[in-house]
């Protein structure tokens, strides 16, 4: 499985080198919500989109990590705590009825 994410790693770098390389002349406009840039060279905005992709995509999959380690916490101490109550009705004492 490390072999696909490594070969998809080396994948996306090519493709955006390639990218990189073919558009570097092109100059474009960005409006942003709070200003406004002309003349931008297009590998520019493409590395910043690429920047916060990363970032987002990282605290994203902190934030999941961190909801499943919570939640295998959790099973685990319900795991022990039915272990726990196992173990009692294992050592509990049979009771007999009374015949009549």
């Amino acid at each position: 499985m490390w072999a696909m994410r490594v070969l998809l790693l080396l994948v996306i770098i090519v493709l955006i080198v390639g990218f990189s390389i073919y558009n570097s002349a092109q100059r474009v406009a960005v409006h942003l919500v709070v200003s406004r840039y002309e003349n931008v060279p297009l590998i520019v905005v493409t590395y910043w989109a690429f920047v916060l992709g990363m970032v987002v995509s990282f605290l994203l999959g902190i934030a999941y990590y961190l909801r499943i380690t919570n939640q295998m916490r959790e099973r685990e101490k319900d795991n022990k705590r039915m272990s726990a109550e196992l173990t009692a009705l294992r050592n509990r004492p049979i009771d007999t009825p009374e015949e009549v």
